[in-house]
C-alpha cells in the first residue's frame, strides 16, 4: 500500500517520486519485509526448540532478534541502499560479527567483477547511442515490419542487460569491499543464502589464512542469463537477490494453486504501478506453464541428460525472443507504448504459448488414456 501511495501522490499536489528516491524505497521494502519474516521464523524456531529439544535443525540458520537500533541500522545501511542488491539481515549480521574480513585479500574476488565491467560498460555506451528504446516509443513502430521490430527488441533487451550488468558489477564490488557476502570458500555458499555448511562456517569464521568467495552476493549468473535452456532457468539467473526474496517470502508462503501468478504480480507491483511492468511480469506464468508442459512431452535423453538438439535450438530462440518481448514492456512502461508494440508483433509470444499449452494438454490427456487402455 505504501508503495502505491508514494507512486500516485503527485496526482494530488505532492512532489513526484524521483528515480533515486524510488530505488531507496524499493530496497527498503525488501529489507523491512524480509527482516519481519526472518524475525517470525526465529520466533517459530525458538518455540519448536522448546517443544522438541532433541530435534534442533542444524541445517538452517535463524537470526538473533535485533533491537530497534540494530534494525534501523540495517534498514538504512548505505551499502546496497541506492543500487541493490538486497541482502538479508543474517548476511548483514555475519559481516558485523566478522571483523577479520577486513584483513583478508579481496583482490581475487574483485577481478571477475572488474573484467565483466570492462566489456559491458563500453558495450552499454554503444547501445545507448543507438537508442533502441526511444525508437520503440515512436509511432514508426506501426509501420515497421515484424522482423525489423524483432531486431529492435533484441537491441532493447541487450541495452537492458548491459545496463543491469554494469550497475550490479559496481554494486557487487562495493559489497565485497565492505565485506558483505564474503564467506569462507569451503562452506558451500549459496547465492543470497550464505553458507549451507553451518558447523564448518562457525569453525572458519574470522580466519584469515583460508580461501574466501563472494558467491553469496553474486546477483547474476551471466552465462545462464544468456544461454539458459528455458524461461525458468533464465529467470533464476537474473537479479538473484530479488529472486531469493520472492521465493523465500512470497512464493513458498503462498497457496500452491496461485504461487506463480501471485509471485509475478507482487514482483510487478514492487517494480512499479506502470502497466508495462504488469504486462511483462504477468506473461511469465503463461510461459512457464507452457514450458513445464512441453518439457513433459520432449523429455531429457537418459544417456545424455539433455533434450534433442533440434528442440534445444527452437526453444532457446523462443525463450530469448520471449524475454525480449517482455523486456520491451519493462522498458516502455506505458500502456500505449507497450500495447502498440505488441500489437505490431501480433502478440506472438502469447499466441505461441497458448497454442503450446492447448496442444500439450490434449497430447498428455490422450497419452494418459492410451496408457490406461494398454494396461
Amino acid at each position: 500500500m505504501r508503495e502505491a501511495i508514494l507512486r500516485v501522490i503527485h496526482h494530488i499536489g505532492f512532489p513526484q517520486l524521483q528515480f533515486l528516491s524510488n530505488v531507496v524505497q524499493l530496497i527498503m521494502t525488501l529489507r523491512v519485509i524480509g527482516l519481519s519474516y526472518e524475525i517470525e521464523d526465529s520466533v517459530k524456531n525458538e518455540k519448536n526448540l522448546e517443544k522438541n529439544k532433541n530435534n534442533s535443525d542444524s541445517s538452517s540458520r535463524f537470526i538473533e532478534i535485533p533491537n530497534s537500533f540494530d534494525a534501523f541500522n540495517y534498514f538504512y545501511n548505505f551499502i546496497g541502499l541506492y543500487t541493490g542488491p538486497y541482502f538479508s539481515y543474517q548476511i548483514y549480521s555475519d559481516t558485523l560479527s566478522s571483523p577479520k574480513l577486513y584483513e583478508i585479500d579481496v583482490k581475487p574476488l574483485l577481478y571477475d567483477k572488474l573484467s565483466t565491467l570492462g566489456w559491458c560498460l563500453p558495450s552499454l555506451i554503444i547501445i545507448y547511442i543507438i537508442a533502441p528504446v526511444e525508437f520503440l516509443k515512436t509511432d514508426e513502430v506501426t509501420s515497421t515490419s515484424f522482423l525489423v521490430l524483432i531486431f529492435w527488441m533484441f537491441l532493447a533487451f541487450l541495452y537492458l542487460r548491459l545496463r543491469i550488468y554494469t550497475a550490479w558489477m559496481i554494486a557487487e564490488l562495493i559489497c565485497i569491499l565492505s565485506g558483505i557476502g564474503v564467506y569462507p570458500y569451503d562452506c558451500n555458499n549459496v547465492s543470497f543464502q550464505g553458507p549451507k555448511n553451518i558447523e564448518l562456517y562457525k569453525k572458519l569464521k574470522n580466519k584469515i589464512d583460508i580461501k574466501y568467495d563472494a558467491l553469496t552476493i553474486s546477483n547474476l549468473d551471466i552465462p545462464n542469463v544468456e544461454m539458459s535452456s528455458g524461461f525458468r532457468s533464465g529467470m533464476r539467473s537474473w537479479n538473484r537477490s530479488v529472486q531469493f526474496w520472492l521465493a523465500t517470502f512470497v512464493y513458498k508462503r503462498s497457496p500452491k494453486s496461485i504461487r506463480m501468478p501471485y509471485t509475478m504480480f507482487i514482483s510487478a507491483f514492487w517494480h512499479g504501478i506502470q502497466p508495462g511492468y504488469f504486462l511483462s511480469f504477468m506473461t511469465i506464468p503463461i510461459c512457464t506453464l507452457a514450458e513445464d508442459l512441453i518439457f513433459k512431452i520432449v523429455e531429457n535423453d537418459p544417456t545424455t541428460g539433455e533434450r534433442p538438439k533440434w528442440f534445444q535450438f527452437i526453444w532457446y530462440n523462443i525463450r530469448t525472443r520471449g524475454f525480449e518481448l517482455m523486456a520491451s514492456g519493462f522498458l516502455l512502461l506505458t500502456w500505449n507504448d507497450t500495447v502498440r508494440l505488441w500489437n505490431s508483433v501480433y502478440w506472438w509470444l502469447h499466441v505461441v504459448m497458448l497454442c503450446i499449452i492447448i496442444f500439450s494438454k490434449l497430447y498428455l490427456s490422450f497419452k494418459k488414456k492410451d496408457g490406461k487402455k494398454n494396461e
